[in-house]
């Protein structure tokens, strides 16, 4: 492969372009994942746990938007503890699992790319003997996204160093995924090939060296979406308690306007749930991405004959002719 295609200045994209480039990534990013069938195991694994995480928050909160009429403190208590043990065990555990399961599908994206076939539990068993090192990036991971949730909104220079650490940990933990799993390198040892990765870095792509622009793009989707959804819902809540008691909750304190919470709470739920699985994909295009990329300069002596034309044209964000 080229990688010398790859030493372009870097452009600031439009965000039509941003919006082509994404579309390429996830068409593209599929279309390797169908070289394999077991490419996919991990990313609905990771679709699976985060929908169950984000379902499970929502029915505990039910609890509590009925609690004026059922007045159950049994029902509140549990509602309570649930959203506790959530933040406190599930919702950090789900960190690690993902960190696992992008270093599974990398092995298995690097295997394909060699012109082998292997099954999900291979990754597993080959992951296993990493997973020390692998737990340190969940644990970063989850100081700098607990960090970033807890920051003060009017500290400006906090708000900055943890934009830029979110960023470069971005970029830092999806190179260090590949050559954990493909060379089992120590920690200490990826930080020299970070030097490689800024001289060959794709410029067709923003960010800081990444791909972070389609998660961008993507939630800027779907929060449009549902923000228009969530208007109309009101709109059938207000309606609702034109005829109905379910639900109804006095807005302003107003008891002339009222509406039923109910349609709100759907659209709410189902876009945080939309949202979540989107950002599993992303998430999981950057591992292929980074793996194919990692593997380009580092092994590309390793790359099958066959692929090797249609990975430059993925790495570059360019359609094969």
């Amino acid at each position: 492969m080229d990688i010398n295609n790859f030493t372009k200045p870097f452009t600031k994209k439009s965000f039509k372009d941003r919006m082509k480039d994404t579309g390429f990534l996830i068409k593209n990013s599929f279309t390797i994942m169908g070289k394999d069938e077991d490419i996919k195991t991990p990313l609905i694994k990771m679709i699976i746990f985060t929908t169950i995480i984000r379902v499970l928050f929502f029915l505990s909160l039910i609890p509590i938007f009925t609690a004026q009429t059922h007045e159950n403190v049994g029902l509140l208590v549990f509602s309570i503890l649930t959203m506790i043990f959530l933040v406190l065990v599930i919702i950090p555990f789900r960190f690690f699992f993902d960190i696992r399961q992008k270093a599974n599908q990398s092995w298995i994206v690097y295997n394909t790319l060699c012109g082998k076939d292997i099954s999900y539990q291979d990754s597993v068993d080959h992951t296993k003997s990493e997973k020390g090192k692998l737990r340190i990036i969940g644990v970063v991971d989850l100081l700098i996204t607990y960090g970033k949730a807890g920051r003060n909104e009017n500290n400006f220079l906090m708000n900055l160093l943890f934009g830029f650490l979110e960023e470069v940990w971005d970029l830092l933990s999806h190179f260090m995924l590949p050559s954990i799993v493909i060379e089992q390198k120590k920690l200490k040892e990826i930080v020299p090939d970070l030097k490689s990765l800024k001289e060959n870095v794709p410029a067709t792509l923003t960010g800081v060296f990444g791909l972070d622009f389609a998660g961008n793009v993507i939630t800027g989707i779907v929060v449009g979406v549902f923000v228009i959804l969530f208007l109309v819902s009101i709109g059938i809540g207000w309606l609702i308690a034109l005829v109905s008691d379910v639900g109804v909750i006095h807005l302003f304190g107003d008891a002339n306007f009222t509406i039923s919470w109910i349609p709100g709470f759907i659209i709410i739920m189902i876009g945080t749930i939309a949202s979540g699985i989107m950002k599993k994909i992303v998430e999981s295009i950057k591992a292929i991405y980074f793996t194919i990329f990692y593997t380009s300069i580092k092994q590309p002596e390793n790359i099958a004959d066959d692929m090797k034309e249609e990975l430059t044209h993925y790495l570059l964000l360019k359609e094969t002719k």
